[in-house]
Order: structure tokens, then sequence, then C-alpha cells
């Protein structure tokens, strides 16, 4: 099965900055400090947390981000699904995006990037798109912003795809100063469906 973790044809210094597990109260200081530095990104959003906070959801849209399927529960069993479950996992995110934002997304980002033949099934019969990552920036797991902000920069190349969480409060001092480490280095932020040249709805 296909997915997208870089476009290792880029040639104009473009990068897609994604943000999993959103949205939460934490995504809106995030938007701000792409809206300062009038970026786009994109989310991979769970239901849940769709339901939770819509009208975060909404300022997603309305700001002109990208928004991708990251399931409804986000369930740490993903691995373990049967392919049903995770197709009602799958379906039951996208009717809270149309419900919620007007939108069907066309991707998907696996819980975890956890990719078995059930999950394929499941996606072949949904026909979403898989969004991956090369560049993690583990803040999920480390604490200090400046060893996350380092391993980043170290990595990244034009065609890449980085992973950070909007979740996590560092997020937002580490999002300023990549922004500014890219801008200063011509790297161009993109939202994944530009990097990629596909559909971000269907």
């Amino acid at each position: 099965m296909k997915a997208y973790h870089n476009n290792r044809f880029e040639t104009n210094g473009r990068v897609a900055l994604t943000f999993d597990d959103g949205p939460v109260e934490n995504t809106v200081k995030i938007l701000e400090v792409l809206e300062k530095y009038d970026v786009k990104a994109s989310f991979f959003c769970i239901g849940k947390n769709i339901e939770k906070h819509p009208e975060i959801f909404k300022m997603i849209l309305e700001q002109g981000h990208f928004v991708g399927n990251h399931t409804y529960s986000h369930t740490r069993k993903m691995g373990f699904l049967s392919t049903e479950k995770i197709i009602k996992e799958i379906e039951t995110c996208e009717e809270v995006c149309q419900r919620v934002g007007g939108v069907k997304p066309s991707t998907f980002r696996p819980p975890f990037g956890i990719i078995n033949p059930k999950i394929q099934m499941a996606l072949k019969k949904t026909g979403h798109k898989v969004i991956g990552w090369n560049v993690r920036s583990y803040d999920a797991i480390i604490h200090s912003e400046n060893m996350i902000l380092k391993r980043i920069i170290k990595k990244v190349k034009p065609g890449d795809v980085i992973l950070l969480h909007d979740t996590r409060q560092n997020s937002i001092e580490i999002l300023e100063q990549l922004l500014l480490f890219l801008k200063s280095n011509n790297y161009h932020p993109v939202r994944v469906d530009n990097l990629f040249k596909i559909d971000a709805y269907s």
C-alpha cells in the first residue's frame, strides 16, 4: 500500500508541518503562531476531540489549514482491531468531520503509524490515502524543547513531512523556533495536499 512519507522530487524547499491528535485547547495557540508567520499546516484530527472542540476544528478550516482523518478514538488497541472495527473508526471520524466542518477528508494517518494487513484491508474499502511522515520530532516523548528542535533541524530536507502534536504544550515554542529556522534556510512550509499534489477532500 502506497503511503506518502516525503516527496523525494521536491526542488523548491517545500516541507509539510503536520500536527496529530487535536483539536484541543492548545491547538488555538498553534494556530496563532502559524498565522503570525503566514504558514499553512496539516492537522490529523481525532473524531472524539472534534466533538469536544467543534469551534477549534472550524477555526482550523477557516484559517485555510488542511485536516485529515486520524480515527474516531485513537485507541491504543489499534494494532489489534478487526478490519470491521477499523472501518468504523475511520468512517465515524469522517462523519464527525462532515457534520462539524462540512468536509470529507480523503486522507488518513494511522495512530502510532501502525499499518498492518487489517488496516490495509480497511483502507481498501474506505479509499483513504495514507499520509505518514519521515521526520519525527518525538515531542510526545522528549521534554526538552531544545533537543526536539535540534532533532528536526538536523534531519530536515526538501520534501519532508514533519510530525508534531498540537496536544503538547512545548509544541508552541518548538513551532516558533522551527518556523524561524525554516524561513532563514529557504524552506517553504505547505499543506500535505500541495506537497504531494493530491486532493484533500472527497
